[in-house]
Order: C-alpha cells, then structure tokens, then sequence
C-alpha cells in the first residue's frame, strides 16, 4: 500500500509541476550558479549607402569616410589622372563602447561608373580598432591604387571584414562622384548591371539632392540647448527650374547584363555653383546602388 502511495504522490507532483510550469512558474534561481557574462561584441562601421536606405534615410554617394591622397596632398576626386599612382584612406568608426577590433580586414575595390556592376579588386590590409571614445577610434586604413589607363569614371568600394560583428550590415562604403564643367544640358553615363540574380533585374529610379548638412560651428557645440547636425528621412528633391532627364529611365537586366543609362541635367537660367544630384537605382527587393552626379557651373 505504500509504495501504490508514493507512486499515486510522484504522479501528482508531476502533474503539479508541468501545470506550473505551463502556467510560466520558473525554477527558483540558484544563487549559488555562476552564469557567464552576456557577450559583448564590436560594432565597426563606415558611412554605409545600403545601410541608410534600409533604415529609410537619404544618402549621398560622395562618402564622408573615403579620401583620396598623392603623397600628402588630399586630392579631389573628381580630376584623378589616368595611369597614376594614389592613396586611398578608409576612415573606420567602432559604436562600440566596450569592444576593441585587433587585426580587422579591410577590403579595397573599384567599380566601372554605376550600380551593380563588377567588382575589381584593388588590395586588402588589416587596421586595430580602439572601443568608441577612445584613441584609435576611428582608424585609418590606407591602400595604394594606381588608377586604370582608361579614362572614365571608377567607384571605389570599402569593405570591412571584422572577426565578429553586432552589425554586419554596416561594413560597407561606397565613394562615387563625377564633375561636369558646364554645358547645358550636363551629360553624364553610367552603367546599371545584374551580376548577382539569376532571374530578371527590373530597375527604376529615383533622383533627389541629398547632401550631409554641415557641422555647426565649435563655438556652438557645447552651447546649452544647442541643436545637433539635424537627420531628415525626407530628402531634397529635384529643385524647382532644373530639368532631370534618364535615358531609359527604366530597365530589365538579365544574369551578367549590364546596360549604360544617359543623365541630362539642364540648370536653371543665371545659375552659378555646384549642385549634386543623387540618382538611385532600385529592384523589386530594395536598392541596387547609386551615384553622386555634380553638376558646376561657374
């Protein structure tokens, strides 16, 4: 009879414990249980195109983060030279606090002139990242790149190759600009390809003046109440008395293709300065790429 009785209680305590825990009752915590840490990661990051238009915000294709040198000299780069030998600079972010990046790869690149086109490799090299708001945040990284013989416009890539990462879809920048002395209208060409779907890319796109506004002055920054460099969702559009015009303005592009797009900017009579124009390519699953289109007049 006894052991039907223990048998009858471990049956209910069963019960009782599987409706407790059904009804979200935890096992009492040990306080005696060493538990490990959460798992802190780096966050590395450069001024990220895709990343922006993921999070809806407007970008420029002229990259912040990416310069070009001859020697010491910061150049524009807008007028490179063919066949010449030059320096590119990644400047590179970490947001986080906490978590230094030691030997991260930095992959270098270049484009043909447009939006999804192939990749040519330039070279990779390795920087040590300091944790956000400490010295060696940002860091540089710095790879030579003799420009094609061919004269043209190039896009050059930046991406970054953390050992772990709490963001990896912040690691790549894109810096991809052009100048036209004045005519009217200013021309430019550029290419639009699909190396990366085996179904039919179908391409639209969409223009509009975004630039990153300034930063205040220094005098201002520490200012109480003072109004921080300002993040709209909205970007500038195509100013009233200027003329966008694409040719085509849309396109299907099968696995491998690639198809040159023609860009007539018209100013405005009595116009004098530069303004860019951001032309952005999208598919039916979100962007493809884009270009930074500076039009001067002087």
């Amino acid at each position: 009879m006894s052991k039907l009785h223990k048998i009858i209680c471990d049956i209910l305590a069963l019960l009782k414990y599987i409706l407790g825990f059904t009804l979200g009752n935890k096992k009492p915590i040990d306080q005696h249980c060493v538990c490990p840490p959460a798992l802190k990661k780096p966050d590395p990051f450069l001024y990220s195109q895709q990343y922006l238009l993921s999070q809806g915000l407007p970008v420029t294709w002229d990259n912040p983060d990416i310069y070009i040198y001859q020697g010491n000299t910061l150049v524009d780069p807008h007028n490179l030279q063919a066949n010449t030998n030059y320096t590119v600079v990644a400047r590179i972010w970490n947001n986080s606090p906490d978590v230094p990046v030691i030997n991260m790869g930095v992959n270098f690149s270049f484009l043909s002139f447009g939006m999804g086109t192939q990749s040519n490799p330039i070279g990779s090299t390795t920087v040590d990242l300091a944790a956000k708001g400490l010295p060696g945040c940002p860091a540089f990284a710095y790879m030579p790149w003799t420009t094609p013989p061919a004269l043209g416009h190039y896009c050059l890539q930046v991406l970054l190759e953390p050992p772990d990462d709490s963001n990896w879809q912040n690691n790549l920048g894109q810096r991809n600009t052009d100048v036209t002395q004045p005519q009217s209208p200013a021309v430019f060409t550029f290419k639009v390809g699909n190396h990366v779907a085996a179904r039919p890319r179908n391409v639209s796109f969409k223009v509009d003046c975004y630039a990153i506004p300034p930063l205040p002055a220094c005098d201002t920054i520490f200012v109480a109440g003072a109004a921080s460099r300002a993040i709209s969702k909205i970007a500038p559009p195509v100013p009233a008395g200027w003329n966008v015009v694409l040719t085509p303005d849309a396109l299907q592009l099968m696995l491998g293709q690639e198809q040159e797009v023609k860009a007539e900017i018209t100013p405005p009579g009595g116009f004098k300065g530069t303004m860019p124009f951001n032309v952005t390519a999208l598919d039916d699953y979100g962007p493809v790429g884009g270009v930074t289109l500076r039009v001067e007049v002087v």
